[in-house]
């Protein structure tokens, strides 16, 4: 009998966390370490043996664990203003504080950043390149706007002088046959979470599992246990109980609120049910191509955040309608204005909330409330 989910998400854990300050107990890393941002190419770090750290995941477990506070309270005192992106305030704020639940992550030896999610990230790592003195390099993916072939050399080229210089960083040298191995089971687990996501409009799903579980398709995407982790959350999804036809459906658009016991708002959705979201299909990469450099440009050339309007209100537009909701939960990010940007153009009636998915003091609940009352009014 194979593990649970519960064993294989805790296993996950276990090797994600190993060499944070909590568990190291002082013991250096076994390897080289990156900071990367969420939609790095980590399938090469992956084949080359270097750990890789996401601060932005790590953000949202501290918000979970009710200690982001002080962290954003410090950043403001020390570094940055409160208006700029809570990921970045949480993070550092806990590195000048040194201090956070898990404790801090392993010391990188180089940073990571890349342009296919938001312009945010690449200026916030080089304020973590200045902290530790440690090559930055951003990657720079040009989305829809150029030719295939014009983007796909760009891109391949990049990737290319990544993989030269993680060798020389790591002392490794990249074996295509691993490479291809580890976006192989990235496919794997992208096909896998497919399953699992779909299974929020047909049954009774609480979408806290979902906004939690899509944590390992970020951080752990191209390792096996993560297929077999959605596998098996597909297989007990699919025991549950119908989804409840008398409940009008609701399409939740924006990031989960990380600080929320249950990651959304159930509190004012009251007869209702969250059957679809826009954050958990963000990374269901496309690894299409013929060879490792060209699935590696299909995947990270065209995430969501980096196609074009267009394309972007196409695809929002066709999920929200195989979710069968009638209306949308639409959160004005302080951190994040781009999520809803890519929602202008939908088609159902939205309550839309100023919101944050880390900061929980800039949630004006009673508003919220209003807001939402006048959305169940009209359907």
């Amino acid at each position: 009998m194979g593990l649970s989910s519960l064993q294989l998400q805790a296993k996950l854990m276990r090797e994600y966390y190993r060499d944070f300050s909590k568990y190291a107990k002082g013991r250096p890393p076994g390897r080289k370490t990156a900071w990367v941002t969420a939609f790095t190419p980590v399938e090469i770090l992956e084949a080359l043996d270097i750990q890789y750290v996401y601060p932005e995941s790590y953000a949202a477990v501290i918000a979970a664990s009710g200690k982001e506070q002080a962290l954003l309270e410090e950043s403001e005192r020390t570094e940055l203003c409160r208006d700029c992106c809570s990921y970045a305030c949480c993070i550092e704020g806990s590195l000048a504080l040194e201090s956070a639940p898990r404790g801090i992550p392993p010391r990188p030896d180089v940073l990571i950043a890349t342009n296919n999610q938001c312009d945010t990230l690449p200026n916030w790592w080089n304020i973590l390149a200045e902290r530790y003195g440690v090559p930055l390099i951003v990657l720079d993916y040009p989305g829809e706007e150029a030719d295939w072939q014009t983007a796909y050399d760009y891109v391949a080229a990049q990737h290319e002088k990544l993989i030269g210089q993680m060798e020389r960083l790591s002392g490794n040298r990249l074996d295509a046959g691993r490479l291809a191995e580890l976006i192989s089971n990235s496919r794997a687990s992208v096909a896998a979470w497919e399953r699992v996501r779909k299974l929020l409009t047909v049954r009774q799903i609480e979408p806290t599992l979902l906004f939690d579980g899509i944590s390992f398709l970020i951080t752990a995407r191209c390792k096996p246990e993560t297929a077999q982790l959605y596998e098996a959350m597909a297989g007990e999804f699919s025991q549950l109980p119908p989804a409840d036809g008398n409940k009008p459906g609701l399409y939740w658009l924006g990031y989960p609120l990380w600080y929320h016991e249950a990651r959304y708002l159930p509190e004012l959705l009251e007869g209702c049910r969250v059957c679809g979201s826009n954050y958990i299909s963000w990374w269901s990469l496309d690894y299409t191509g013929d060879t490792a450099l060209e699935q590696l440009f299909s995947a990270y050339n065209y995430t969501f955040l980096n196609l074009s309007q267009t394309t972007k209100d196409a695809r929002l537009g066709g999920d929200i309608l195989r979710s069968g909701a009638v209306g949308a939960v639409t959160l004005h990010n302080k951190s994040c204005k781009c999520d809803f940007v890519s929602a202008r153009n939908i088609a159902i009636p939205q309550a839309e909330l100023e919101i944050d998915m880390i900061d929980r003091t800039f949630l004006d609940l009673g508003k919220a409330r209003r807001q939402m009352d006048i959305l169940l009014e009209n359907l």
